[in-house]
């Protein structure tokens, strides 16, 4: 299970825009007047764009100290995320049902390896925009990130394409957990995202794709992108697994 973070499990309050503005700062000694699209992009994308619009001349030699940047004053918009920020209704629930849910066709007792030794636990981790710290940032100040391994999954700064995010997760799963990436080719491995770039991401890597109307997208945009499914929120954890493990 590959959780998006802002727009499907919480709302940060805005402080990715804040921490943007403070590294473009001390970068270049000047404030943003202008940001790219962000929802369901990477943060590489997004810098890039964003420095682009900017006008910083040969923006992608900026990218990588751009992120340092963001890795290192992640820390610091903790304590506005708390303030600011809220998980979004249901997503801890909904954490924490999967969390000691089984797929289709397996009982509690054989949570582990099966026959043919494929593991037959329910792993959650995220598939996001954000680089790890900021992820990792505002998923602890809202309370939801001892519920997520957050070692398997794939992040903002792993690649500018979001499809490619799929690919990392799966083989750091697979080195944690699996014994062989085949373990979560296909529906074995599952996207939930509130954006169509998210559904996208999800079919282009032959996963499965379950949207989340609790963005800025509508439903109908989601299962216009090809979701398999569309939830409108979190809020009934016993629809949510169904939708997840279905």
């Amino acid at each position: 299970m590959l959780w998006d973070v802002d727009g499907t499990l919480l709302n940060a309050g805005g402080v990715g825009t804040d921490l943007y503005n403070v590294v473009f700062l001390q970068l270049f000694g000047r404030t943003l007047e202008a940001y790219a699209p962000m929802a369901g992009r990477t943060d590489r994308a997004i810098i890039l764009d964003t420095l682009e619009m900017a006008g910083v001349l040969e923006p992608r030699r900026y990218v990588d100290p751009f992120i340092a940047g963001l890795t290192a004053h992640a820390p610091s918009v903790r304590e506005a995320v708390a303030i600011r920020g809220r998980a979004l209704p249901g997503a801890a629930e909904a954490l924490a049902a999967l969390a000691s849910a089984f797929p289709p066709g397996t009982e509690s007792a054989s949570s582990g390896p099966g026959p043919d030794g494929r593991d037959r636990r329910v792993h959650q981790s995220v598939l996001t925009g954000n680089i790890r710290p900021v992820a990792e940032v505002k998923l602890s100040a809202v309370g939801l990130r001892a519920a997520l391994d957050l070692c398997i999954g794939a992040y903002g700064d792993d690649h500018e394409v979001r499809t490619e995010l799929v690919q990392v997760a799966r083989r750091r799963a697979a080195a944690v957990h699996g014994t062989s990436a085949a373990d979560f080719d296909g529906a074995a491995t599952v996207l939930i995202g509130d954006t169509p770039l998210d559904i996208e991401a999800a079919l282009a890597a032959g996963a499965r794709a379950i949207g989340v109307a609790t963005g800025s997208s509508r439903a109908a945009d989601l299962l216009a992108a090809g979701a398999h499914v569309v939830l409108p929120d979190l809020t009934d954890t016993a629809q949510v697994v169904r939708a997840l493990l279905g």
